[in-house]
This record gives structure tokens, sequence and C-alpha cells, in this order.
């Protein structure tokens, strides 16, 4: 009698053990930075807003991404030239020296402290009439269950230009919706909201940012 009371307890308590597992929240495991690599001029009050992605991981199931840019803390490795905001990620140039280094975005992870890094580095002023930030346009109808994003650059000058190629377009949260990174076709997947980063590169090198949220509800 007592052999079958014992084999009763642990085949229970071998179905309760999978069931705590599954039960314990997903933990952070690295830090993604977007955009990873940002060249900038040297002048005084630029912007560049960064975006922090965590990904979390539970035994058992997939990998998931969410933004965690306002949960984080932001540092900057050469403050001097480039401050951040330190739960905003939005960096700013102080127009008194250029060089390179990175904007780190720390949180709490299991085992310690998960770091994601960026390299910022910053030139001389630009040309006249380099982009130095985009701004960006969803498509007035979407078909089906995509919209196309396009991209115009803004100089420093505040002039709207086209731009002289293609951006390279990041979506924070694939859950919600990818993006192409060559076309900008944004495929919806879930509800929620994300944010649409697009990186572009001047012909003299130097990078333009530009940031927008992107909503599906039931609706649309």
């Amino acid at each position: 009698m007592r052999d079958r009371l014992s084999f009763g307890a642990l085949l229970l308590a071998g179905l309760i053990l999978p069931m705590t597992s599954c039960s314990n929240n997903p933990e952070l495991t690295s830090i993604t930075v977007n955009p990873g690599a940002v060249t900038t001029s040297m002048t005084n009050g630029l912007t560049v807003d960064f975006t922090a992605i965590g990904s979390y991981t539970h035994p058992g199931h997939a990998a998931i991404t969410k933004d965690i840019t306002t949960s984080v803390t932001w540092t900057s490795a050469f403050p001097q030239f480039v401050t951040v905001g330190t739960n905003t990620g939005v960096a700013e140039v102080t127009g008194y020296g250029y060089g390179v280094g990175d904007i780190y975005a720390t949180a709490p992870g299991f085992h310690g402290d998960i770091v994601g890094t960026a390299t910022f580095t910053i030139t001389q002023p630009p040309p006249t009439g380099s982009v130095t930030t985009l701004l960006l346009y969803p498509a007035a109808k979407s078909a089906g269950n995509t919209v196309e994003f396009t991209a115009m650059g803004r100089t420093a000058d505040g002039q709207t230009v086209k731009l002289n190629g293609q951006p390279r377009w990041v979506s924070t949260d694939n859950q919600v919706a990818t993006i192409d990174q060559t076309t900008g076709v944004v495929t919806k997947l879930g509800l929620g909201r994300t944010t649409i980063t697009a990186v572009y590169k001047n012909p003299d090198g130097t990078t333009a940012v530009g940031k927008t949220y992107f909503n599906i509800n039931a609706e649309n």
C-alpha cells in the first residue's frame, strides 16, 4: 500500500513540475539596439532616436521580442560628444567634437545585467544638402495584410528632399508586424503597436534615421 502511495505522489509531482515551469515568466536574454550603428555630423542639437528590443526566452517555448526602450537604462560612452536620455533612448550631439563611441541599453537579466550596444560615429559637419533625418509615411490604403512605407529626407536647413536610394527598414515587434528591410512593405501579424525605423546612408557616409509607430487593432 505504501509503495502505491509513493508512486502516486511521484506521478503527481511529475505532473505539477511541468505546469510550474510553464507558469514562469520568460527571462530577458539579450538586447538589440536599433539602429545598431549611426554616423552623424557634429552639428549641435542633432538627435537620434534609439530603440531597445528585448529578446525573452522560456524553456520549451519560442523566443519572443518586446520593445523595452523606456524600461532600459541608456548611457553614452562619450557624453562630452553625445548625451542620451536615461529612459528615452534619444541621443543628442553636443557639437563639441567628433569621434566614435558606444551607446548602451542596460536591463537586469536572470544572471545579471544584459547590455545592448550601438556604435555612434560623429564626423565633421556634412556638406549642404545631406539628409539628417527621415520622414516616414505609410501608404494611404493597405493591400490585405500589407502596408508599404516610404521615406523622405530632411536636410539640416529644413528642406524635404527625395532619397537617392532606399533606406534599411526595421520593425521592433515581429509579433505585431514584420517589414521587408529593403522595400519597406509591412506584413501585419497581430494586434498591438510596433515601431518602424528606417536608416539611410548619405553619399558622404553620414547616416539619417527616422522612426514612427504603427498600430494594429481589430478595426484595421
